[in-house]
């Protein structure tokens, strides 16, 4: 009997250790008899699909999420076509959701948080639906060439956009530790419309990421938050240099190159130089090379330089391009690719960039490719 409890007790520990960082999603979906519902995750920026679980002929099934961060996660139940719940949990949890095919009348027990972001869900739903609704009215007013219609929509769709922000800063401010936050920060009314977008909104996110890395320091969202964090900050520090140009020059930044030698940016001080960030994989940016040797070469007599960046992960394949593209200029690679700190410090979003700096270390142009137009910047920087 002794040695029975023995073994009981080891294999309920063991039991609960290999659970202690799992959640258990039950639901009821009404009119679901025997169908598959679509268990996925969010992943940051992507939607990632865990499994197909076919519910009992009553409707019920039950899911058991593992959470390696130990952080709260977003998950997705679906069926079809159709978005029936999202659901927050955390480890430990156990939540039970209750809606039908066509996601209606969603409910939650075990799960405060789910249960308010289903409430946000449905608000920012109804928003969208107006917004949407107002945009069509707006499009065949203007095809319809009636400018005070136009004009009538077009405050219309500002008040909508003004009180659907003012009510999600409410929630925000509402509900300060909550992970809503997270998804709210992240709504978009359409692809060239950011609930929160402007430059004075990352105060928002940054009180979202302050109270919510304290309790969850893991989890890929805190870190998706401190690395916009990150981005402002570079970009807030490059316009102030680029500002205080005269009197602080570039922002200095040392990578190592093919060689292994660190070289630093600041070694072209007093010297007219180029700065461009570039990847190997793209054919475009080897042609471009092509422009760049024939104008090193005309104006390298006069002083000019160039610091190539490569924002790539493989340095072996980049070293390999660099002597096989014999690029006869600085060319640097630390390997952490977007990660790199060279990147946060002038703000990289897209690849090539490149900065035209004169020898006193002036911004002279920026993102300029036309061959004939980069010359022009040249020649501005070598006088």
């Amino acid at each position: 009997m002794r040695k029975f409890l023995i073994l009981c007790v080891t294999a309920f520990v063991a039991f609960s250790c290999a659970n202690k960082n799992s959640a258990v999603i039950s639901a009821q979906i009404d009119g679901a008899d025997s169908k598959d519902i679509l268990i996925s995750q969010l992943d940051v920026n992507h939607i990632r699909v865990l499994d197909t679980v076919t519910t009992s002929k009553s409707g019920a099934l039950k899911y058991e999420v593992n959470i390696l961060d130990e952080s709260p996660n977003f998950y997705y139940l679906s069926y079809g076509r159709k978005r029936l719940a999202t659901v927050i949990a955390k480890p430990g949890d156990n939540i039970k959701v209750t809606t039908d095919t066509l996601g209606n009348n969603v409910k939650f027990e075990g799960s405060e948080e789910s249960e308010l972001l289903n409430k946000i869900t449905l608000d920012y739903n109804a928003a969208l639906a107006e917004f949407d609704k107002l945009s069509a009215e707006l499009n065949s007013a203007i095809e319809a060439k009636d400018n005070a219609k136009a004009d009538d929509l077009k405050a219309k769709i500002s008040k909508l956009y003004v009180k659907y922000k003012q009510s999600a800063i409410k929630s925000i401010v509402a509900n300060p530790h909550s992970f809503t936050n997270v998804s709210v920060l992240y709504q978009y009314f359409n692809d060239q419309l950011p609930v929160f977008a402007q430059a004075t909104d990352i105060i928002f996110i940054r009180n979202v990421h302050d109270s919510l890395v304290m309790s969850y320091p893991n989890s890929v969202y805190v870190k998706s938050l401190a690395q916009q964090l990150a981005n402002y900050d570079a970009q807030v520090k490059m316009n102030e240099h680029i500002a205080k140009a005269s009197e602080t020059s570039f922002p200095d930044i040392t990578l190592p190159d093919i060689n292994a030698n660190k070289v630093s940016l600041s070694s072209l001080e007093g010297k007219p130089f180029i700065l461009m960030f570039w990847t190997i994989s793209e054919v475009e940016q080897k042609m471009y090379n092509n422009d760049l040797k024939d104008l090193y070469k005309k104006y390298h007599k006069d002083g000019l330089e160039i610091y190539q960046v490569c924002v790539d992960i493989d340095k072996t394949l980049w070293a390999t391009a660099v002597k096989e593209q014999e690029l006869p200029w600085i060319s640097v690679c630390d390997g952490a690719g977007v990660d790199s700190p060279a990147v946060y410090t002038y703000n990289v979003s897209k690849l090539p960039t490149l900065f035209v700096f004169s020898k006193s270390g002036d911004l002279v142009a920026k993102d300029v490719f036309a061959k004939a137009d980069l010359e022009k910047a040249i020649q501005k920087a070598v006088r």
